[in-house]
């Protein structure tokens, strides 16, 4: 029998993925990827997005396009502010502990990041 597969949605991917690398980073490490990837997804991203539909204003699907980065613009900030969570987090981990965090930790500061930056967003 075949392996089943269960397909994620890709914010939820890039911060499981981003526990895992700020994991294995040592404490200074997991700080400055924390700050530069808020810094990408909370301000770059959504610059991007921005610019993107100005460009579009005069189109006649400028309200259609204008709504769906509105909302890619709020994923964007709430994958940075989750991000930049993770990063601090451990960084202040990996200062105190310098073992690797385990599966089950991992998965619980992920649950935890996504569940506090969607309350601060």
């Amino acid at each position: 029998m075949g392996r089943r597969y269960r397909r994620r949605a890709n914010s939820a991917a890039i911060v499981s993925d981003s526990v895992y690398i700020a994991a294995r980073l040592p404490w200074w490490a997991a700080i400055s990827f924390g700050f530069a990837s808020f810094l990408i997804f909370y301000f770059g991203f959504p610059a991007f997005l921005e610019s993107k539909a100005s460009e579009m204003s005069g189109s006649a699907f400028s309200q259609a396009f204008e709504s769906i980065f509105m909302r890619r613009i709020h994923l964007f900030e709430w994958l940075g502010i989750a991000c930049g969570l993770i990063g601090v987090f451990f960084g202040f981990r990996n200062y105190a502990i310098s073992s690797h965090a385990g599966n089950e930790e991992r998965g619980l500061v992920a649950l935890l990041a996504q569940i506090i930056s969607r309350n601060i967003n």
